[in-house]
């Protein structure tokens, strides 16, 4: 039964701080509204002892870091996006709220919420969640560890890649990476298909590489899908419509190499069937 109090308690707490706007803000009507929750008089008095103006501070500080914490991450999408970015902001609090204890998943908590919404909405623009997602990616992947211990052997096609686990392959259906850092310039992208590898460097920078269609489809199944070289070759070449030769594994080679001397690769995986990112 305590358990069940107790968590009957949170999700009070939770809509006080992440609800909509009280109409009013004064002590008894806030007595009122636990009431009206199923707060126990014991424990509205508790709550109210030092006051509304307590209670009302910390949702608004609450909601204030919140705020923040999205922003931070996607600064030129809110600044494009208006009076909507606090409209959709309000929502995601209001019907989900932040579930992790870290402020740095709030801006990707937030986004795969908005994310559907917003491709819904005509009022904005279809790059937007590509533009939010790229930002994001910054406070995400730089937030990963880069280290790991290098492997000595050569990569082999019967066997993996290992990467950082700071990397990450994107696409996008707009060219977002190439728009301007300012929060004033609304200029568009270009619509064009974009994959990006993405990684963050031994000096400790997110760094972009723009990546052609096959040398994507190939990084992708060697870095999410976990393939073998082979396999990530034979894939992506089945799937794009062509023959795998050898300028194609040679080129794989050199791409391999160069995400090794930026400190992105490795080296190959410990087992045949293993490609641990």
């Amino acid at each position: 039964m305590k358990i069940i109090m107790q968590q009957a308690h949170e999700d009070v707490m939770a809509e006080l701080l992440l609800g909509p706007e009280l109409e009013r803000r004064d002590a008894e009507a806030l007595a009122s509204w636990l009431e009206e929750r199923g707060v126990p008089a014991e424990d509205r008095a508790a709550m109210l002892a030092d006051g509304a103006e307590r209670l009302l501070l910390y949702r608004e500080l609450v909601r204030e870091t919140l705020r923040d914490a999205v922003l931070i991450a996607v600064p030129r999408s809110a600044a494009r996006m208006g009076e909507h970015f606090e409209r959709y902001l309000a929502q995601f609090l209001r019907e989900r709220g932040a579930q992790s204890h870290y402020l740095r998943d709030v801006a990707t908590e937030f986004l795969d919420f908005c994310e559907p919404l917003w491709r819904c909405d005509a009022r904005i623009p279809g790059y937007i969640p590509d533009l939010a997602r790229h930002e994001s990616l910054c406070i995400e992947v730089g937030s990963l560890a880069t280290s790991g211990d290098r492997c000595q052997s050569e990569l082999a096609l019967e066997r993996g890649v290992r990467f950082i686990e700071a990397a990450r392959i994107v696409e996008y259906g707009y060219a977002v990476h190439e728009l301007s850092e300012s929060e004033t310039d609304f200029s568009p992208p270009a619509e064009r298909a974009t994959a990006l590898f993405v990684y963050r460097s031994p000096e400790h920078e997110v760094r972009y590489l723009e990546l052609t269609p096959l040398a994507a489809a190939i990084l992708k199944r060697l870095l999410h899908e976990r393939r073998t070289l082979r396999l990530a070759l034979e894939d992506a070449c089945h799937d794009a419509g062509v023959a795998l030769d050898e300028s194609i594994i040679e080129g794989t080679a050199r791409v391999l190499s160069d995400l090794a001397s930026r400190g992105a690769l490795l080296g190959a995986a410990d087992q045949p069937n293993e490609a641990a990112s």
